[in-house]
């Protein structure tokens, strides 16, 4: 299964967190036509379904609901959802920005109004990420038909077995399977887990970003280890060191490993997954720490031979950013730039977040001070960082940072921004 190069996903439920909005929608329109109450779990359950279709399911034997109902929620819909008030789910925008810049092609096959969704993206920025935007009324038969990927296939010229379809819905799976792609449900939306194990879809996510190893071929048996046992780990270190750096070391890591092709993509991952495990015994010697817990976790033991656990764990140790030595292989060089992401908002933010855990008693001269002091000893011109690969984008960030850290009035609005949010 790794060779998948086009995606095509539902909306809502999958990318947008729209449920609360749906169900609200839906009561509203109900009691306006004087139908019979449902429960929540109810409408939640229609999602992913036209709204054409979704009297049949509530209220089969009311003839003014089938004839009514549609147009009643769009009118409603409009006067509820103003302002905007749905999101993306965790990820969603950097997994999306992160497989546009691999390479991979991506639409999206929703029971949404086409109207709607085509808004709904516009709001969101992501427009742009998507080959084919299709919505429910864009057809003529809607999930679980596979008309909608089927439609989308032939107008993009994408093979099926090349195409992964993703949603939340069974109706989702359903629709992948029947048009021949693989399929990936996602359990974190609208749909009940047990109900799309049913389907017996390819792959099954907590996660969007799960979505990055998958695409690039690592085995199912390692994503699903690292997402359910390692990956939960974070949750327990400080704040700068959680579940969106392990996932965007992860990320980095996959993209810097495309250019190297000789590297195997499971150690890879598995050494950015490994990469800081040691903080659960503190800061000082986590880099150390984390190659131990790497070499005697019993699954790693069973998976991997011993010279590759050994080259996993020097990649493991030789991550840290102060070390003065280079890392002795090219997977540590890879773990160590993506740890250094150098996205100067993301930097900041870390080093905000650090100091108020560990520096409580300063206030907010004492915190920018700290932030200025390690900005100027590890990234500026002077500073101790060092990038292992030269052709990574990196460089050009450092350059950047560089002169935000020269520029004080410059970063001491980032900085303000920043530390409003974090201590709100």
């Amino acid at each position: 299964m790794g060779n998948i190069k086009h995606l095509i996903f539902d909306f809502d439920g999958t990318l947008v967190d729209t449920a609360a909005l749906i169900v609200s929608t839906m009561k509203a329109a109900a009691k306006e036509l004087g139908l019979d109450s449902r429960s929540d779990a109810d409408y939640r359950s229609t999602i992913g379904v036209r709204l054409e279709q979704v009297p049949q399911i509530l209220w089969p034997e009311n003839e003014a609901a089938q004839g009514q109902f549609a147009h009643t929620y769009r009118r409603r819909f409009d006067e509820l959802s103003r302002p905007l008030n749905v999101e993306c789910f965790d990820g969603v925008k950097e997994t999306l920005a992160w497989l546009s810049d691999a390479g991979f092609s991506m639409a999206i096959a929703s029971s949404r109004n086409g109207e709607s969704l085509r808004e709904y993206l516009k709001l969101f920025g992501i427009t742009g990420y998507f080959s084919v935007i299709l919505g429910g009324d864009d057809v003529r038969h809607g999930k679980p038909s596979p008309e909608p990927v089927l439609t989308i296939l032939e107008r993009c010229g994408w093979s099926a077995d090349e195409t992964l379809t993703v949603g939340d819905a069974p109706v989702d799976i359903v629709m992948g399977r029947e048009a021949g792609t693989l399929t990936c449900a996602v359990t974190y939306g609208n749909g009940k887990e047990k109900e799309l194990r049913d389907e017996h879809p390819c792959y099954i996510i907590s996660s969007f970003e799960t979505l990055i190893p998958i695409v690039e071929g690592v085995s199912p048996d390692l994503v699903n280890y690292v997402e359910h046992q390692i990956i939960p780990c974070y949750d327990h270190f400080d704040k700068a060191h959680r579940r969106d750096h392990v996932r965007l070391v992860i990320r980095q890591s996959l993209s810097y490993a495309r250019h190297i092709p000789a590297l195997d993509i499971n150690m890879v991952y598995c050494i950015a997954a490994f990469h800081d495990m040691g903080l659960r015994n503190g800061r000082e010697n986590h880099h150390t720490d984390s190659g131990k817990i790497l070499e005697n976790d019993s699954f790693i033991l069973e998976r991997f031979t011993p010279q590759q656990i050994q080259t996993m764990k020097y990649a493991v140790e030789d991550h840290r950013a102060s070390g003065k030595n280079a890392p002795r292989n090219e997977y540590g060089k890879v773990v160590a730039d993506a740890d250094r992401f150098i996205d100067p908002v993301t930097i900041i933010r870390r080093t905000i977040q650090y100091g108020l855990a560990n520096y409580p008693d300063l206030d907010r001269d004492g915190h920018f001070q700290r932030t200025l002091s390690h900005l100027e000893e590890k990234y500026g011109p002077q500073g101790y960082i060092r990038i292992w690969l030269p052709w990574s984008d990196n460089m050009e960030r450092l350059r950047r940072l560089h002169g935000i850290i020269s520029d004080r009035a410059r970063l001491t609005e980032i900085f303000n921004n920043l530390f409003d949010k974090e201590t709100e």
